[in-house]
């Protein structure tokens, strides 16, 4: 007699039960964007007080600033440095000194390196230069005829419109002539206000798409306090935030949402991958109680991981590598100076 076995409804082989598990397995890990084995290291501390500005060039050299503010260093002050960090030999050298106390960096579509020159002594004004010829040339100081504040940071779309933030984050005896803003400036030299409602706008991206434009923002009341304004936060950011604003063909943004708050924590700097991820580092300003941590946020703003800086840092921007070190991100930290990477399980964003 033939028997016939017929498998009942709902029955799935061992085998195929193990392949769905290794599948899912697979997937849990590749969607990590940091695997829990991968670690911090140390790749430069060659600066004296402040890093800030951590971007790559086309070549994979590292870009990093160094902010020498006057009432933490009184004395041989070089006015800010800028470091250049060679991942392949892993030697660190200075760029640029004096740097106008040089902040935020950024490189554009060309290769050209976008110099955010900050408050406290520093030359308040955007800069570019080409790192092939090493032309400087100030692209902007001033908004209607009144100075800004000390440019904070920098970003560009794919059409070369650089978009920045202008805030000031230092005592000083200059005077404020602007309110705390986001501008847009075309490539035709125009410069243009872009009305964010932000108390005190810090790190800034442009999605890959160009559709969307990130900013966040560090409203610590113990910072300097712009007379001019904003009076309040639109989104009632006390320490720490991000907004994303839609971006329309033209550089002008719409519809403000509130995707990330901390209430202990600043959003400084940050950084963004090639999937449209957020990467944003925050901190306490505290070198003596330390709080630090990176967050990583989707293109919708949904939290998809969280991560642990080096114990002692105060994470400020950050910025993937190129080339070889396309998924690495490096991280600057301050009081002390250091550049650390990290592996990460994705690819950074630069419009080339």
């Amino acid at each position: 007699m033939k028997f016939i076995f017929k498998k009942p409804r709902g029955f799935v082989s061992v085998s195929l039960l193990c392949l769905l598990c290794s599948c899912q397995s697979l997937s849990t890990l590749t969607s990590e964007i940091v695997s829990p084995a991968s670690q911090w290291k140390e790749a430069s501390k060659a600066g004296l007080v402040f890093a800030e500005g951590v971007v790559a060039d086309k070549t994979g050299k590292i870009y990093a600033t160094d902010l020498t503010r006057t009432f933490i260093m009184k004395e041989n002050n070089p006015g800010g440095t800028i470091y250049q960090y060679d991942p392949g030999t892993g030697q660190t050298t200075k760029f640029m000194e004096p740097s106008g106390m040089a902040n935020g960096l950024h490189v554009d579509k060309n290769g050209d390196l976008l110099i955010a020159q900050g408050d406290d002594t520093g030359g308040r004004a955007l800069l570019r230069k080409n790192l092939t010829t090493g032309e400087l040339k100030t692209l902007v100081n001033a908004y209607q005829g009144k100075r800004l504040n000390g440019v904070n940071d920098i970003t560009s779309d794919a059409l070369g419109r650089i978009y920045f933030t202008d805030a000031r984050y230092a005592p000083g005896s200059e005077a404020f002539e602007l309110p705390n803003a986001v501008y847009r400036l075309d490539t035709n030299g125009q410069i243009t206000a872009l009305d964010t409602g932000l108390f005190r706008p810090n790190g800034i991206e442009v999605s890959p798409n160009g559709q969307k434009l990130y900013i966040s923002a560090t409203n610590f009341t113990r910072l300097p306090i712009n007379p001019l304004g904003p009076q309040v936060d639109r989104f009632g950011i006390t320490a720490g935030g991000v907004v994303v604003f839609d971006l329309d063909a033209n550089g002008q943004i719409s519809n403000g949402k509130l995707i990330f708050k901390d209430d202990e924590l600043a959003a400084d700097g940050m950084a963004m991958d090639a999937a449209g991820n957020l990467y944003v580092a925050t901190h306490n300003g505290n070198p003596k109680e330390p709080k630090s941590r990176i967050v990583v946020l989707s293109s919708k703003g949904d939290m998809l991981q969280t991560i642990q800086t080096p114990s002692g840092s105060l994470s400020t921007n950050l910025g993937f590598g190129r080339g070889a070190q396309s998924s690495t991100l490096f991280m600057s930290s301050a009081l002390p100076w250091r550049i650390y990477q990290l592996q990460t399980n994705r690819t950074g964003h630069y419009f080339n």
